[in-house]
């Protein structure tokens, strides 16, 4: 994911293995493997004896030393709450963030051995309690003030998603092709109803993880292993939190377009998040399906802003295929709304 501002991520090659093994002291001839992921560069590094390995995670420029400890820190903190998280490796020197001569931070940490990604409803259902710990935890733990902001992530408020969309819109018309221009006045009037849904629905604000999805949630067994990258990390609604990971569900291939049994499965998460956690309010509830129909409006008012242009024109392509997910559950709202009301169970007292 290349940006316009050149903040990319950094391939993998045989110099940048050797100044990570220079300036973390390590061997020269381990083996190294690239793990992968569209932000960080994150790369396994394995002795010839075996065993786990070390995982190096390369952070983009944008990534400053205080938002680098600011994301160390709040993983500690979900520690001591007993919520599974991978600690820091001081291996700099006896510091745990190296500098490479480009600029780019580097941390290490263990690397953990999983069978599972948080994809299928279950091990949802079962993150979701994870989450409503983590979002328990973070709101009363004492964060650094860089975890508050971040430069980028995968979000949009609902305050600034209708003029962020419409920026990103005429960007996409700029380019003259018939169909992504539909697709720009089509997801402006989209986000233009969720905006006006969303306007007088009170939602609470905290520090969230920001990406909790996929291999960033790994699972042994039904059993969460370990909650990773904390690098979308910020002060946002709850709810948004929420939301991202049910899109990214409702998107993967083969689902087919949404409807009221994925809104049933959806009400699971959430009983599994007050489980853990503390329970939205009803008016949160309320906002959760209109805070995943929101989601275009992060892939037009901020990727498609910020990438260079063929990796513009291109998430543009993708978003465009995503977007008649986000207007079915528009369209069948109240029957969501009704749904994730409905099917709530309070808590029970001691």
């Amino acid at each position: 994911m290349g940006l316009a501002d050149g903040d990319d991520r950094l391939g993998c090659s045989g110099a940048l293995t050797d100044e990570i093994s220079s300036v973390a002291n390590v061997s020269q001839t381990m083996v190294w493997r690239d793990l992968g992921g569209s932000w960080a560069t994150n790369l396994l590094a394995v002795g010839a004896s075996g065993g786990c390995g070390t995982v190096f995670r390369v952070h983009r420029l944008s990534t400053t030393a205080a938002r680098l400890r600011a994301e160390q820190e709040t993983r500690r903190v979900l520690a001591r709450a007993g919520i599974p998280t991978v600690q820091p490796l001081a291996v700099f020197d006896g510091d745990e963030i190296g500098q490479l001569r480009t600029g780019h931070l580097t941390e290490a940490e263990r690397f953990v051995v999983s069978d599972g990604q948080m994809k299928t409803p279950d091990l949802l259902i079962r993150g979701f309690g994870v989450l409503g710990a983590i979002h328990r935890c973070l709101r009363d733990g004492e964060l650094p003030a860089a975890a508050h902001t971040v430069t980028h992530a995968n979000h949009v408020t609902a305050q600034q998603a209708l003029a962020a969309t419409t920026a990103g819109a005429q960007r996409i018309r700029s380019w003259g092709e018939p169909a992504l221009t539909r697709y720009a006045d089509a997801v402006v009037e989209h986000i233009g109803r969720v905006s006006t849904a969303e306007e007088h629905l009170e939602q609470r604000r905290q520090v969230v993880h920001g990406d909790f999805w996929d291999n960033n949630v790994l699972f042994t067994g039904s059993r969460v292993a370990a909650v990773l990258d904390f690098g979308f990390m910020a002060r946002r609604a709850r709810v948004d939190d929420l939301a991202l990971p049910i899109w990214f569900y409702l998107l993967e291939p083969g689902h087919g377009p949404p409807n009221l049994i994925d809104a049933e499965i959806v009400a699971k998460m959430l009983h599994a998040y007050d489980e853990a956690g503390e329970p939205l309010s009803r008016q949160e509830r309320l906002a959760v399906p209109l805070a995943i129909a929101r989601q275009p409006a992060w892939s037009v008012g901020h990727w498609v802003r910020q990438l260079d242009e063929q990796d513009a024109i291109d998430h543009a392509r993708e978003a465009a295929r995503e977007l008649p997910v986000a207007q079915a559950i528009l369209r069948d709202l109240s029957d969501w709304q009704r749904t994730l009301v409905t099917q709530h169970r309070p808590k029970r007292g001691p």
